[in-house]
């Protein structure tokens, strides 16, 4: 979303995103007369899959019973349903526009039949689900290798504000169409000189009559380019500082004055943006919450993203990581060779603390219902790991890896390991920056897990 929280998502490498829902991916690996480099034969690399998620019940929450029937029918409805032509793979050699209209379409689907925002009240189209179906719906979307939820900014950060603070009638504009993904959000948080330190931010919002006129600059904002509204936070009050004085506005793309321009990423592609504000309108009945308190808001939509999801979509990124890179291993007859095989058993140790950890988090989240100081462990060590897994993979690929623009073949059930390794390196760069620094993430453990005094 920005530089302090980029997206509802992790921002994962894309060489795992695509694990789940293309088994035979790894089957395009080295091999006898595949003109690849091989490390010998005959390696004997792990092959057991660890159980990443919660189990089917937690005491207290819900029957096992009741659960069981949920993920029955969500299995049920999804093996009916499910486009297989919007596999990760198949979706990324799309037209970007074209990629976008099919997943509206993928998640209008997901709307008519109450199977996006579960965890909304019904009453604005979601279920009234609880955490254990939370957790049992991500893992049977990623089981069942359903196709990204394109408007997952609005269904998991922009949504929730907006029933928790907006009027009734904000609630009844904006909520169905989030969950049909006629409205696509993104957020304007993040500015050149306020991004960690966000409470700086210097976009001015003057109130005139029924009208505020905003005129600012926004960066690192993700999906701005496809977005129909935007939560922007800006200061309406400048005699008050830091927080103070910081209100929330939903903005209108389409209103004029409001220039967009795509950021080209190492990768080549462009998913975040920077947004100029020049005298742009926005009538008063957008104000999200009070005037000058928008900074609450702010803030629960950061913990949002720190939410349950956030902890167990990490989970099963890492683990469909994880898995596509011990495969390619195993083909690259790498387990012979010492250095990779630590450096393999490192990575899969430090997975499977990983794991740990997020287990301990989302009882935590069972039991006290927010997120606390551990997601900031969590992120550093996804980060770390995020970045490791492709080094690796880099080392199997050897002289191949320096290939980048390697051809995608026509099936997209089976890319080849030199192009999602390689966008995984190039992306997974970004990953100690996105959703937080992990500069700052060492801060927050220092100062609120281990109790160290500031600047030690």
């Amino acid at each position: 979303m920005n530089s302090v929280s980029m997206a509802s998502r992790p921002a994962a490498p894309t060489w795992a995103a695509s694990a789940a829902s293309s088994p035979g991916v790894a089957r395009s690996g080295g091999g006898a007369g595949t003109g690849r480099p091989r490390y010998p034969s005959g390696d004997r690399l792990a092959t057991h899959h660890s159980t990443w998620l919660p189990g089917p019940c937690y005491p207290g929450t819900m029957a096992e019973q009741d659960l069981d029937a949920f993920r029955r029918e969500l299995r049920t409805w999804l093996a009916a349903n499910v486009p297989r032509d919007l596999s990760p793979e198949r979706a990324a050699r799309l037209p970007e526009d074209e990629r976008i209209r099919r997943l509206r379409a993928w998640q209008r689907k997901l709307a008519e039949a109450r199977w996006v925002g579960i965890t909304w009240p019904r009453e604005y189209g979601g279920r009234d689900a609880g955490i254990p179906e939370q957790l049992a719906y991500v893992e049977e979307m990623a089981r069942a290798g359903a196709p990204e939820i394109i408007g997952n900014l609005g269904i998991g950060i922009a949504g929730p504000p907006i029933l928790a603070y907006g009027t009734e009638a904000q609630k009844r504009r904006f909520a169905p169409r989030i969950l049909n993904a006629e409205h696509l959000w993104c957020f304007g948080f993040s500015e050149p000189g306020a991004g960690s330190d966000l409470a700086s931010l210097r976009t001015q919002a003057v109130l005139e009559g029924d009208w505020f006129e905003v005129t600012g600059q926004k960066v690192w904002t993700t999906l701005g380019h496809h977005a129909d509204w935007c939560m922007l936070l800006c200061r309406t009050d400048t005699e008050t500082r830091r927080a103070k004085g910081i209100s929330c506005l939903l903005v209108d793309m389409k209103s004029p004055g409001i220039t967009v321009r795509p950021l080209r990423q190492i990768t080549g592609e462009a998913e975040f943006n920077e947004m100029f504000f020049d005298a742009v309108r926005v009538p008063r009945e957008n104000l999200l919450g009070e005037l000058h308190d928008g900074w609450q808001i702010a803030v629960a939509a950061l913990q949002n993203e720190r939410g349950i999801l956030y902890v167990v979509s990490m989970q099963i990124l890492l683990k469909q990581a994880r898995d596509r890179l011990l495969q390619l291993a195993r083909e690259r007859g790498a387990g012979r060779d010492q250095l990779l095989r630590q450096d393999l058993a490192r990575m899969y140790l430090g997975t499977e603390v990983f794991r740990m950890t997020c287990q301990r988090t989302l009882d935590k989240l069972l039991r006290m219902g927010m997120p606390g100081p551990e997601a900031s462990i969590i992120k550093l060590h996804w980060t770390e790991l995020t970045q490791a897994m492709p080094e690796i993979g880099m080392q199997l690929l050897g002289p191949e890896g320096l290939l980048y623009d390697t051809p995608r073949p026509e099936d997209g059930t089976h890319a080849d390991p030199a192009q999602w390794v390689q966008r995984g390196y190039l992306g997974a760069r970004a990953a100690s920056i996105a959703s937080g620094t992990s500069e700052i993430m060492r801060g927050i453990i220092a100062m609120q897990v281990l109790g160290l005094p500031r600047g030690t």
